[in-house]
């Protein structure tokens, strides 16, 4: 049985040891580490910045850490400040930072990664359980969440970004690249796809908009004569105020108080709206729509 991150803390307590084949320097708060160098499993009640070749024994705890090179380790890592890397960054375990992360290169994380700041990663991010942040998270390149993610704030996505589970970013998202997500993507604010999308389940927002709009629509439109449905929701779209989407292969329900079904859409299930419904040519719809009064728009 694995163990907590909880579980593995309450056994870091000791100070941890630092082996260095360059130079270490220490004072009241930084460690500085340059070369190869190999930390045991433990405590550094300090900031911990490593550059060259870096190695955690064990589970780590320390006040903040920075690796400009590469750094792996071999448990969870806690962080009482900022997480920052450049370069190459790999734990077998866990995450957890009481400040943000940032990373540029390629990061991979074993298990959970619990971040209490922004989340910014530009590269390659690979998560291997469920990701919480509780701020913003920009995601730039190559992102893989395994489990469930949880964004307090704002996500913005550009290339590719998986989500092996649920999907839930309250200040909403928006993807210019592509958007995989294994269950429902969630959202109190604008949920905007302007890539590709393909969510196995329910999507909710404020307002909910696939494809390019405004000059670049001509663009969302060729796209969907080439590749039939580059936008696919398995379950039903719910927006508060507006749907608009054009290329897109609906399975459910679509909802909401204005709705715009683009070119080459295709809708299984029923199109409700309060206010106004606009359907544009090369669209199946499997029902005819059916208004609603505005206290009839819930999910």
């Amino acid at each position: 049985m694995e163990k907590t991150i909880k579980e593995t803390n309450e056994n870091v307590e000791q100070r941890a040891t630092i082996s260095s084949a360059g130079s270490l320097k220490e004072t009241e708060d930084l460690v500085k580490i340059s070369g190869s160098s190999s930390i045991s499993s433990g405590i550094i009640p300090k900031f911990v910045k490593i550059s060259g070749s870096g190695k955690l024994g064990g589970d780590f705890k320390c006040n903040g850490i920075k690796s400009s090179g590469s750094l792996k380790g071999e448990g969870n890592l806690t962080s009482l400040g900022t997480v920052r890397s450049s370069g190459s960054f790999g734990i077998s375990g866990g995450l957890v930072s009481e400040s943000s992360a940032r990373f540029s290169g390629s990061a991979k994380i074993g298990q959970d990664a619990n971040i209490l700041g922004p989340i910014k990663s530009s590269g390659s991010f690979r998560v291997g359980g469920d990701l919480i942040g509780s701020g913003d998270a920009k995601f730039s390149g190559s992102a893989k969440i395994d489990g469930e993610t949880t964004v307090q704030g704002f996500t913005k996505s550009s290339g590719s970004f998986k989500v092996g589970g649920n999907l839930q970013t309250n200040n909403g998202i928006k993807s210019s690249g592509s958007i995989g997500v294994g269950g429902n993507l969630l959202s109190q604010k604008d949920v905007t796809v302007e890539g590709a999308a393909n969510v196995k389940g329910n999507l909710v927002g404020e307002n909910v908009t696939l494809g390019l709009k405004g000059w670049k629509r001509w663009l969302s439109l060729r796209i969907g004569s080439i590749v039939k449905h580059p936008y696919k929701v398995g379950g039903n779209v719910f927006a508060k105020n507006n749907v608009d989407i054009r290329a897109t292969s609906v399975t459910g329900d679509i909802k909401g108080y204005d709705v715009v079904i683009g070119r080459h859409s295709e809708v299984g299930g029923k199109v409700y709206f309060v206010n106004s419904l606009k359907v544009k040519r090369r669209v199946k719809l499997s029902e005819e729509p059916i208004r609603i009064k505005p206290e009839e728009l819930k999910l």
